[in-house]
């Protein structure tokens, strides 16, 4: 376990140490002050990936990579997508480290990855993207997007509601995905979508900076954008791809908990901070299974 989620335990573990509260009373939960990362930092809390310039600027066509695990490696793993996708850098690292992968990361952040004109740089990179994983002919695929409203397309100079958007974006999002099956060499589950997470009405860290002694009030029920998404019916239509879905260990009573055990669990509405990421490696590993 990493460094910072150990600090994120360490006032219990000491309490239990130290038998603070005697008797059979349960360890009393951290505190706001104990919060990792605190709050009033968590939005900034994106991971490896940031640090190491592996998210390709917006304003930029090329496929920026980064390797991780072992370079040399004959499993290849590869990590694509927007920043829905590059939240689960964490994770990912450390399975290639543990596992022994070759693990090449795409990211570009507010790009849409699915097969459909967007916005022309975007499109650009989607392309350069897809022809870096062909080049690579990785084992496995792991892949992630958006699935709100900043994915709505536009129509006759106007910009169309997520609700009309989404056939077309199901049927585009197929394509893409059938793409990167026949990179993987059409392996049965080669391809996996992590399902995008129920989004809040109210960024959590904000919440938890307002109610510092109340910090449940800032659980919430999530939502999605035109409910099932359309990561989750695409998948559906492609054979050879699988779908997982974080929300059943993060969220599994419908309810998104602002915190657990001491750490924040959502950077703002829609995006996991590292540190909580990190500790979905072996969910996510299940997930993948051998390489």
């Amino acid at each position: 376990m990493k460094p910072k989620i150990l600090l994120a335990l360490a006032g219990v573990g000491l309490c239990l140490l130290a038998g603070c509260g005697g008797g059979d009373e349960p360890p009393q939960p951290p505190t706001f002050a104990e919060l990792v990362p605190h709050p009033e930092v968590a939005a900034e809390d994106k991971g490896p990936s940031i640090l190491d310039g592996c998210r390709s600027g917006v304003d930029y066509t090329e496929a920026w990579t980064c390797v991780y695990g072992d370079p040399a490696s004959e499993k290849s793993v590869v990590l694509w997508g927007d920043s829905h996708a590059m939240q689960f850098a964490p994770p990912m690292i450390e399975l290639a480290e543990a596992r022994g992968w070759r693990l090449v990361t795409i990211f570009r952040g507010s790009c849409l990855v699915a097969d459909v004109p967007f916005q022309p740089a975007c499109d650009a990179w989607r392309e350069n993207a897809l022809a870096r994983i062909e080049k690579e002919r990785p084992d496995r695929i792991i892949t992630a997007t958006d699935t709100g409203n900043g994915y709505a397309l536009g129509g006759e100079g106007n910009q169309r509601d997520l609700i009309e958007s989404t056939p077309t974006l199901v049927d585009a999002y197929a394509r893409t995905l059938n793409r990167l099956v026949s990179a993987t060499g059409d392996r049965p589950g080669g391809v996996l979508v992590i399902r995008d997470f129920p989004r809040a009405d109210d960024p959590p860290p904000e919440c938890l900076v307002r109610h510092p002694e109340d910090m449940e009030v800032c659980d919430f029920k999530g939502f999605r954008r035109n409910p099932p998404g359309f990561d989750v019916e695409a998948v559906r239509l492609v054979r050879k791809a699988r779908l997982a879905d974080p929300a059943t260990v993060v969220c599994p009573t419908g309810t998104c908990p602002a915190t657990i055990n001491g750490m924040v669990v959502f950077r703002d509405t829609a995006h996991l901070t590292a540190t909580y990421a990190e500790t979905l490696t072996g969910w996510l590993g299940e997930q993948i299974g051998d390489v």
